[in-house]
């Protein structure tokens, strides 16, 4: 027990022994004493062994003897002195009693004498004399009030007892709860642990965690903690709106039963031999994310507390942030990997001539990525003989030919939309499968149709971005067939710094500002042309590893420059290699703009991470700092603020969203969109959606408009 507490206890006994004027002592059927002895008498001392646990055990044998009373007592020993016995009930301990006297009627002092001399040693005589004639006698009255007053005291004392031991088991439950966070969640075996848990933290019967990987489908319980064999829940699956867990999948909100075992939604328990009284389930979701439902429940408590509903809506927070991190741990490795396939497919549509060869190559390799069901890519030859079909598989060309004449059907019969349609993806059902198609369109011109079923809604939002960069891989390489030319390394240079504008836009941006900042520094100092083309070129790449982009273009110039940049920039300087040295010049120029980019005029020479000659550093100074004084030119007021519309808008702008997608997203006509569209334009200064974006990625974006 907290010394707190037992202070409290003491101080009450202590007040009211000396209120009734009787000797008290709290302690349990064991004679584990929770007080120290109040007022102590000798007899009370020679009748209960004070000075330590007697042979005879005298207290057990009495509290053995009134262990279920209710309320408080008189309880005469056999030697004729009483007791007044009070029981202490609480929620969580077992019993306690207050233990007060000793009494002794005035009418038995004789008969009670004569017994303690049979009974008792006979060097312990003259002691029970002096406290036979110092005990206390009382009326009944009086006696009938004392027990009132052992009564609230023996209350008072059960709600310290049931507050101490809240306070312990919230502070071991809060322990509890920290251990997830030691806890290793790359780990096979970290839900279970976790679950194991939040099932004693919660004092539940049972739990369990059900997740279904693809939407529509039903959920499906994976770990379990607390059930045997006979009550088998693991592997056991409901779907969406189904029951009490179906309600939590469905909603995403937490759900509480109490009565469960009436309630018919608990079906999914009852059927399987549990009869839960209370239940409880918890959404497992961070940042619109959802992963599943955590929940639990007991056969045998009524209710859960507020405070114990609180204490599991922390655990499952902790697991929805560790699956939300593990999940975009393995998210960000997928996209990199992606990114690198990208690159990857990139060069071989300049280096693979073979037109097949290469598409099939490709919708190979989008398959390892997506994983598929159903992946093809097909292509309108334009000749009358049918689609041409492209797909990883080998055994389902009867359902993809089916596919191919139902697609040409829809899309590229002269009676039909065709392109009109394909502004943007479009979810479709065909045989039964949940298909999204992605148009390979040139020039108002549909060419083909790439079409994938995904496992689930996160999946599509991942690969969609990468399908898209894809699109205009198969455009380039159809066209490059059509036009019978080939890809120059500027025009290979000019894909892969576009294709960040899909990755990663502020990294496209920062490309062409350093080109800018390189290009003009150059100029500057009067060095030739040939410099200045060659890192104005590798000003576009830094983004881009060195020994990927040797695939593309050998070791040629701006792989050499680049090599140079990420040697400065790792704090490693080549400088005075033979052969290298105008590539170590260009390097060193690469990294101080690209530090100015990203730290700013005050900080990027603190943090250079390697020393630069005075001849280079101070021009690069006195160019930067004079760059900085024109953009601190007084500037023309802006033509107004945007509203929160205005901004919501070109936000849509910004992530390549048209007019009609745009009105589609805000509810709002396509003319309204224009509409705003042009003011923002106006306010902006610029005149089209390419200075809008880049004017945006240079500057902060404009307050809206505050509503009064």
């Amino acid at each position: 027990m907290k010394k707190k507490a037992a202070v409290h206890l003491q101080s009450l006994q202590n007040a009211y022994s000396s209120l009734c004027g009787l000797t008290m002592v709290v302690t349990n059927q064991e004679d584990e004493r929770l007080t120290e002895p109040s007022g102590l008498s000798e007899g009370l001392g020679l009748l209960l062994k004070f000075q330590g646990k007697s042979l005879e055990k005298a207290i057990p044998n009495i509290l053995t003897k009134v262990k279920d009373i209710q309320k408080p007592i008189v309880y005469e020993t056999s030697s004729g002195f009483k007791l007044l016995i009070a029981p202490i009930i609480t929620k969580q301990y077992m019993p306690y009693f207050i233990l007060a006297g000793v009494l002794v009627e005035e009418n038995t002092k004789e008969l009670v004498e004569g017994i303690v001399y049979q009974s008792k040693p006979l060097e312990e005589h003259e002691a029970w004399k002096r406290s036979l004639h110092g005990a206390r006698v009382y009326t009944m009255e009086r006696i009938r009030l004392i027990l009132n007053q052992l009564e609230e005291l023996a209350e008072i004392m059960g709600i310290l007892l049931d507050q101490e031991k809240e306070e312990n088991n919230y502070a071991y439950k809060l322990q509890l709860m920290n251990l997830i966070h030691l806890m290793d969640a790359d780990s096979p075996t970290w839900l279970q642990g976790v679950l194991a848990i939040f099932n004693r933290v919660m004092g539940l019967e049972f739990t369990g965690y059900a997740t279904n990987d693809l939407d529509g489908e039903p959920f499906r319980v994976t770990e379990t903690v607390g059930l045997n064999a006979d009550h088998a829940l693991l592997g056991a699956s409901f779907y969406p709106g189904e029951g009490y867990l179906g309600q939590v999948g469905l909603s995403k909100q937490m759900g509480y039963w109490e009565k469960a075992d009436r309630d018919p939604r608990a079906s999914f328990f009852t059927g399987r031999g549990i009869q839960p009284k209370v239940v409880i389930c918890y959404p497992i979701k961070h940042q619109n994310q959802f992963f599943g439902v955590l929940f639990g429940g007991s056969t045998s408590i009524p209710e859960i507390s507020e405070e114990l509903a609180d204490m599991g809506m922390l655990v499952a927070t902790q697991i929805s942030s560790a699956l939300y991190a593990l999940n975009k741990e393995t998210s960000s490795e997928r996209r990199r990997i992606r990114i690198q396939t990208f690159h990857e497919l990139a060069q071989a549509a300049v280096v693979i001539k073979e037109k097949e060869i290469f598409l099939q190559m490709l919708i190979k390799s989008i398959q390892q990525h997506i994983d598929s069901a159903f992946l093809c890519l097909l292509l309108d030859p334009q000749d009358g003989g049918g689609m041409k079909i492209y797909t990883p598989f080998n055994d389902h060309t009867e359902d993809y030919s089916a596919y191919a004449a139902d697609v040409e059907a829809a899309y590229f019969r002269e009676d039909k939309p065709g392109v009109i349609m394909f502004r943007r993806p479009i979810q479709r059902q065909w045989e039964g499968r949940g298909l999204v198609e992605f148009p390979i369109a040139y020039e108002q011109r549909l060419l083909g149709v790439m079409a994938v079923h995904f496992n689930n809604g996160l999946q599509q939002e991942e690969c969609t971005p990468f399908l898209n960069a894809i699109n205009v891989l198969v455009v380039t390489k159809l066209q490059l067939e059509t036009t019978n030319v080939s890809f120059s390394n500027a025009d290979i240079i000019s894909l892969l710094h576009d294709n960040l504008l899909i990755w990663n836009p502020e990294a496209h941006h920062r490309g062409v500002r350093a080109r800018e900042l390189t290009i003009g520094f150059l100029q500057e100092l009067n060095r030739p042309n040939d410099e200045i083309e060659l890192i104005g070129k590798a000003s576009l790449l830094t983004e881009y590893n060195p020994e990927l982009l040797s695939k593309y273009f050998g070791d040629s110039p701006v792989v050499l420059v680049l090599r140079q940049f990420q040697a400065c920039k790792a704090g490693r300087s080549e400088e005075g290699t033979p052969g290298l040295e105008p590539y170590a010049f260009l390097g060193k120029v690469l990294l101080i703009m690209s530090l100015y980019l990203e730290k700013g005029e005050k900080d990027w020479k603190a943090t250079l991470p390697v020393s630069l000659q005075e001849s280079l550093l101070l021009p690069a100074d006195h160019f930067l700092h004079s760059l900085s004084m024109e953009t601190m030119e007084p500037q023309p007021e802006a033509k107004g603020r945007l509203t929160a519309r205005e901004e919501e808008i070109l936000t849509h702008i910004m992530q390549g969203l048209n007019n009609k997608d745009i009105a589609e997203k805000l509810f709002i006509s396509v003319h309204t969109v224009k509409n705003h569209i042009t003011k923002i334009y106006e306010k902006l200064g610029v005149s089209g959606r390419v200075q809008a974006i880049s004017q945006m990625y240079q500057s902060p974006l404009p307050e809206p408009n505050k509503k009064r």
